[in-house]
């Protein structure tokens, strides 16, 4: 250690790395949605197999990430990013060189396995990296710039991808992005774990990876097939009985893998919850809009992710300008203005028709809700982290991504039933007026987010005695 009052002079290049290994996880997501059709038709799938190239990756993801987290926490977090950047790449290959309809989703789940120990030991890294409170901010703006712009950056790349070369590039372009992560990685992050971390609870971690799968496999199969579907309600259910399960576990366990003391704090539970609808509101906003963009004005990919540059340059500046923001004020007035940007982006878009102008609404109202939503997240992720034992670090972070995901899971259902049932007939008119009220149902998300962000962050009154 060396440097300005003993801190690590390589924190700013570790957060280049950390930052650089979020973006690939979150563009991964949606680089392959652009690619499926293309990659349905090459290798003779049928359309169970091809949402299972989605949902496999979802599922495994969501799965593991509080069991990644854990392990970041016991056996090391930079040993744990690394092998999951390692085996992001190797599963990416296999992807890309899928020769028949079993592959790509087998591969594809493999993904979300490495993915789900990635992520939570990267976020993990970078809180401990900063601990300087306005360093720390800056810290969580880059960071979140890579979040949430990733899911933009993924759309205009599959579209070129997938438009220029083949729709395997879009799984293959991840290996040389995961080297220009490991090797710097290598050298620049500091391993840390959790001093107070020992043993592993495996009761827990079984219930935890069952009872989130399940979850989020019962509220994917709303999308396919309706949400009194006996699958939809089965899994549903099951999911849910079994977290209820892992609460109790984890109440009684000696050694958690999710001590209940992250999640009972009043600030940092809201903010969890923040993140869920944030999540499900903006998950399903890229899906539908791309499904306007191309069903409804006849799009190419390629011009249909060029649409969503604007929401990622947002996103990018409102994330980099709350990182700088949070050492200047309150996090309660950058994330309450944020959610408030964020209603307004995603209400604008109740006013689209089938000839809507682009530059006139689809690009305003993606630059304004793009920097909400910037600054929204990253000042939340900060929330969910600040406070946290070290020894709790991962899971905590690993906490904060599954809720995204599984925000993002019911989302997706959700708005995507909304849409299907305000749409009545066909053609244009129609699609778009199922897609106008499911936008207007994001905003609400939005809305409720910034209610919970009001509520949970006013300064609790102090009782004076007379």
């Amino acid at each position: 250690m060396s440097g300005e009052a003993g801190l690590d002079p390589r924190r700013w290049g570790a957060l280049v790395v950390i930052a650089a290994a979020q973006l690939l996880i979150v563009l991964d997501s949606s680089v392959v949605n652009i690619a499926l059709p293309s990659a349905q038709a090459e290798l003779g799938m049928g359309d169970a197999a091809r949402h299972w190239v989605v949902a496999a990756y979802t599922l495994t993801f969501g799965g593991f990430l509080l069991v990644g987290g854990r392990l970041a926490d016991m056996v090391g977090r930079k040993k744990i990013f690394l092998v999951g950047v390692v085996g992001f790449a190797l599963t990416s290959l296999i992807g890309g060189l899928s020769a028949g309809a079993l592959m790509l989703p087998l591969a594809r789940a493999a993904q979300g396995v490495f993915a789900a120990l990635m992520a939570p030991a990267g976020l993990a890294l970078l809180a401990t990296a900063f601990q300087d409170p306005k360093e720390r901010g800056k810290a969580f703006g880059v960071f979140g710039a890579a979040v949430g712009s990733g899911m933009a950056v993924g759309m205009v790349l599959g579209g070129v991808l997938t438009e220029f070369g083949s729709w395997r590039w879009c799984l293959l372009i991840n290996v040389p992005l995961a080297v220009l992560v490991i090797v710097p990685a290598l050298r620049l992050l500091d391993d840390s774990r959790g001093s107070g971390v020992a043993g592993y609870d495996l009761p827990g971690a079984i219930t935890a990876t069952a009872g989130v799968g399940s979850l989020v496999y019962g509220i994917g199969q709303a999308e396919t097939q309706g949400w009194t579907h006996p699958a939809t309600v089965g899994f549903t259910v099951a999911g849910v009985v079994l977290l209820g399960l892992f609460l109790v576990i984890e109440r009684r366990s000696r050694r958690p893998i999710m001590p209940l003391r992250i999640v009972v704090d009043r600030v940092r539970g809201a903010g969890y919850l923040i993140v869920f609808l944030v999540g499900a509101a903006l998950l399903a906003f890229y899906l539908l809009l791309a499904y306007y963009l191309q069903l409804v004005r006849g799009y190419s990919p390629l011009l249909t992710g060029l649409v969503f540059v604007p929401s990622g340059l947002g996103i990018f500046i409102g994330s980099l300008g709350a990182g700088r923001l949070l050492a200047k004020t309150t996090p309660r007035v950058i994330l309450i203005t944020g959610l408030v940007l964020g209603v307004a982006g995603l209400a604008a878009f109740t006013a689209l028709d089938p000839a809507t102008g682009i530059w006139s609404l689809v690009v305003p109202a993606q630059l304004v809700g793009g920097l909400g939503i910037g600054a929204a997240l990253t000042t939340v992720t900060k929330i969910t982290l600040d406070g946290v034992p070290p020894e709790d670090t991962g899971v905590a972070s690993a906490l904060t991504n599954a809720m995204r995901q599984i925000g993002g899971a019911v989302g997706v259902s959700l708005l995507n039933a909304v849409a299907l049932f305000a749409t009545v007939g066909s053609g244009p008119e129609a699609l778009t007026d199922g897609y106008v009220a499911a936008f207007g149902v994001g905003a609400v998300l939005f809305a409720v987010a910034a209610a919970v962000a009001l509520a949970a962050t006013a300064p609790r009154r102090s009782t004076v005695p007379c």
